[in-house]
């Protein structure tokens, strides 16, 4: 807290003054006596009004400042700047006052000025300058005033405000040369009282803005000898607490938190101090019976409504010295839940809650707290990478749970008996309107509800007993949190932006509660009524299609899921389980050479040799080609095919030396070479092959360039030399009219540009694309029905919809991100037969393809259907 400055003793002062001047004025024969009298008079009002102003300034920063806790606090906060800037009308009055008393009254005579208050109004100014943080102009000030008043106590008095000065500057040295200065002066005879009781706090306060509490602490105690007003001691007796606890001295520590509490002081203080306290105990030493009472009363008090993330925090702190692991889980989740404006509070509580469940394997309880805590997590956190790295991983890891159980309750309760069927249903609904009865009072009570935990069950367990997907209870809370976050928005899409205008006029206002799409002489009803049973069975899996999109959702997340737990989380009792679960459930699924592989893995890495040879038996069996078999057969199969591939690479360094020197002879030799002893080198071949192929062309005539040129292409069309050779053969048919060999896959020049074009990659990333002629379609419509398909069958993907004119007759809509063709391709399938999406469509042309993020702007640009359709249809084709 900043001292107001004092105006007393001067009072006194001028008072005596202007009583002498009015009785040598009494006989009005005395004209300098009287001009005096006039301008002392007039410069003191002027200069008691801007000290009015600097002290209600003074006032106003200190109920606007706030101290950060999270370190060791400052003797005197002088706030940020843009703290300073609210005090700029009182302060700049303040200087305006100071300059009108220097200019209108000074009276300075032969190198002496009469008028005491003028030099007090420069030391104002310079103070006033100073609370504004423009610390430049405040040491201008502050130096004039030491030189030009040299050795009397004012000038003391601006050497302590330039060690302020430098101090908040970080000028760190020219601060201590100020101090060391004053030091020296300390037993001069006019050295002030005032400045002697402030040079210890204003070392103390130059150690501690420097991180040298040791250095600090000393002076720390001389200041509180000192210091007369009771605020500066609070502050001190808190700093000295804070620096304690810093060195491990936690009794002496919570001696001066308690002295601090005794105090009276502002109550945020107070309460930081009682936290400190309860943290002393949490290091070494206190009652845990006694503090846990105190902080369990501040708990219920309503002025601490807004600390009760801290207090519940300190609580679990003290259960975690205790012991006691279950208060402590249950602590730092309320402290999660009563957090409303300390996000650092938050994050805190969240991080060392999601660390726990981490370290206990329940990994989906804490993805939920790792989550949270990222929100709000700064970039310069410690380990922050570390923690976003957990926090992405985890958010796979749940998603790919969150699939199975949704996939496995819907496929559950399509072979339910209708009867069984409808009277879950029924219950469902029952216990939606209770719990919108519930929310509804609780509205018009003005009550907020907790946060709740909602834990997950293991894969295939409905939620609660109901069905996961649409428990309405939970459907309920979940609503509650979001209007508390949120607002009680429109439910629609777009739902973030305020104004949705631009993006909605199309369409707003068809949408209802039921949305009524026709389909030759049927109707499709998208119900979205919780209170209808039609709601409920929209989203179960009916058709051989639709089961079939379903069992490819489950087993795409199986396989991630045990990736996830065996790679990313080193769990290998959670990946072999989920593993041997997938494999029971889906043996014959397109990932099993992978999982046969990992659960090889897995049982030599825990001595089971009985297994894991088992499982390699299987391998060599069933795919005796692939690598996996390879490394089984031969540990060091990928370290030869290194090297191979090492001595290939410089083979080609020397190839391409001799065909850069027209050894043209001498390439043919070294790719025949290679051919030989890198036959599955289908990185390199290819591009000895060109060489080959343009050397023959030099040595021999144009057809053997043409014969081997077509033969690249057939065997290895997409690799990276395949455009090059393509090229080089269109020359050749229009230069020299060489035809093309029956079967080949170079048709014309123009196929032969146009298959260059596209690059097939079945693991990047794929969007799928609807192509609709723009006249015939709503788009807005479309991306609605395509948006809510989304949400019923693919809600975890979060997948995006947009749309993009083609041409001025075309339109894209595209959908992703995908993380593979296999992932576009499931998509796609469930979307051409879902009815409701192509019911808009019916009678008009449209077109739908998977496509992958690198050939997704090669396509828009070339704009040729048909070309993508023939690429599409040769390597997208689903068995």
């Amino acid at each position: 807290m900043i001292k107001q400055r004092s105006n007393t003793s001067s009072f006194f002062l001028v008072a005596i003054t202007l009583l002498l001047l009015i009785s040598s004025c009494s006989t009005k024969k005395n004209t300098w006596t009287r001009r005096a009298y006039h301008n002392v008079t007039c410069h003191y009002n002027v200069y008691w009004n801007g000290m009015v102003s600097l002290n209600e300034g003074i006032v106003i920063l200190n109920e606007k400042v706030v101290d950060n806790y999270n370190s060791v606090i400052r003797i005197n906060n002088y706030g940020t700047k843009s703290d300073a800037t609210i005090l700029n009308p009182k302060m700049d009055r303040t200087i305006k006052k100071a300059s009108i008393g220097i200019q209108r009254h000074s009276m300075s005579f032969g190198g002496k000025e009469y008028v005491k208050w003028v030099k007090d109004s420069y030391l104002m100014m310079g103070m006033a300058h100073f609370y504004k943080q423009d610390y430049t102009s405040a040491r201008r000030v502050f130096d004039y005033v030491a030189k030009e008043y040299e050795s009397t106590p004012i000038s003391y008095e601006a050497i302590l405000w330039l060690a302020r000065t430098f101090i908040q500057t970080e000028r760190f040295e020219k601060a201590e040369a100020s101090l060391n200065l004053l030091q020296s002066k300390l037993k001069e005879e006019n050295f002030p009282r005032s400045v002697e009781k402030e040079i210890p706090i204003v070392y103390a306060d130059f150690y501690i803005a420097r991180g040298n509490y040791k250095a600090a602490y000393p002076y720390l105690e001389r200041g509180m000898e000192l210091a007369s007003d009771n605020s500066t001691i609070t502050r001190i007796y808190f700093i000295m607490g804070q620096i304690n606890q810093l060195d491990h001295n936690y009794t002496q520590a919570m001696s001066y938190f308690s002295k601090v509490v005794k105090k009276n002081p502002p109550y945020k203080m107070a309460f930081e101090a009682q936290m400190n306290i309860a943290q002393c105990y949490v290091e070494g030493s206190g009652d845990s019976r006694h503090i846990n009472k105190v902080l369990l009363k501040m708990a219920k008090e309503d002025k601490n409504k807004d600390y009760l993330d801290q207090i519940y925090y300190a609580l679990a702190q003290i259960a975690t010295t205790d012991n006691k692991d279950t208060l402590v889980i249950y602590y730092l989740k309320k402290s999660v839940s009563t957090s409303v404006s300390d996000p650092v509070q938050k994050t805190t509580s969240s991080l060392e809650l999601a660390d726990i469940y981490f370290d206990d394997g329940v990994y989906q309880q804490a993805q939920a707290y790792y989550d949270t805590a990222a929100m709000s997590l700064p970039k310069d956190y410690p380990d922050y990478e570390k923690i976003m790295s957990k926090t992405t991983i985890l958010s796979a890891l749940v998603a790919q749970i969150q699939t199975i159980e949704l996939q496995d309750s819907l496929q559950t309760i399509a072979l339910m008996d209708t009867v069984d069927l409808y009277a879950m249903i029924d219950n469902l609904i029952e216990e939606y309107e209770k719990e919108q009865q519930k929310i509804a009072k609780e509205k018009e009570n003005g009550i907020g509800t907790q946060f709740v935990d909602m834990t997950r069950s293991k894969p295939g367990q409905p939620l609660g007993g109901g069905w996961y997907f649409d428990n309405p209870a939970a459907l309920g809370r979940g609503r509650t949190e979001f209007v508390k976050k949120w607002g009680d928005r429109k439910l629609e899409d777009n739902w973030r932006l305020t104004d949705k205008r631009m993006v909605m006029q199309s369409f707003e206002e068809d949408l209802t509660d039921e949305e009524v799409i026709t389909k030759s002489d049927s109707v499709i009803m998208l119900v979205t009524n919780p209170r209808d049973r039609a709601y409920y069975l929209q989203h179960i899996p009916r058709t051989p299609e639709q089961l079939a999109v379903s069992d490819s959702l489950i087993v795409d997340a199986y396989n991630r899921l045990a990736y996830l737990y065996y790679e990313d989380l080193k769990d290998t009792t959670l990946a072999l389980d989920t593993y041997l679960e997938f494999q029971k459930k889906y043996p014959d699924n397109k990932y099993r050479l992978e999982s046969w592989y990992a659960l090889y893995k897995i049982y030599t890495g825990e001595g089971n040799n009985d297994e894991s040879n088992f499982y390699k038996g299987l391998i060599v069996a069933n795919y005796p080609e692939s690598n996996y078999a390879k490394v089984l057969l031969d540990p060091d199969y990928f370290i030869k095919l290194s090297q191979q591939k090492n001595e290939a690479a410089t083979l080609y360094e020397k190839t391409f030396k001799a065909f850069n020197r027209e050894q043209y002879y001498r390439v043919i030799t070294y790719s025949d070479e290679a051919v030989g002893l890198f036959p599955e080198d289908t990185a390199l071949i290819p591009k000895f092959l060109y060489l080959r192929a343009i050397s023959l062309g030099a040595v021999d005539v144009a057809d053997t360039l043409y014969s081997s040129l077509i033969s690249l292409v057939q065997k290895y069309p997409t690799s990276s030399v395949a455009p090059l050779a393509k090229s080089v053969i269109q020359t050749l048919q229009l230069e020299y009219g060489l035809g093309i060999p029956e079967g080949s896959n170079v048709s014309s020049p123009k196929a032969s540009a146009k298959e260059s074009i596209y690059r097939f990659n079945a693991d990047e990333m794929h969007l799928v694309l609807i192509i609709v002629k723009s006249e015939d379609v709503n788009v807005s419509a479309l991306k609605v029905r395509i948006s809510d398909f989304d949400k019923k069958y693919f809600r975890l993907k979060r997948l995006r919809v947009k749309s993009l004119m083609l041409d001025d007759q075309r339109t894209i809509i595209t959908v992703g991100n995908f993380d593979s063709k296999d992932e576009a391709g499931n998509y796609l399938l469930a979307l051409r037969n879902d009815e409701y999406v192509v019911s808009g469509l019916q009678n008009k042309e449209f077109e739908v393809y998977s496509i992958s993020a690198s050939n997704y702007p090669i396509f828009y640009r070339d704009k040729d259907i048909a070309l993508y359709k023939e690429f599409f249809e040769k390597n997208y084709k689903r068995d």
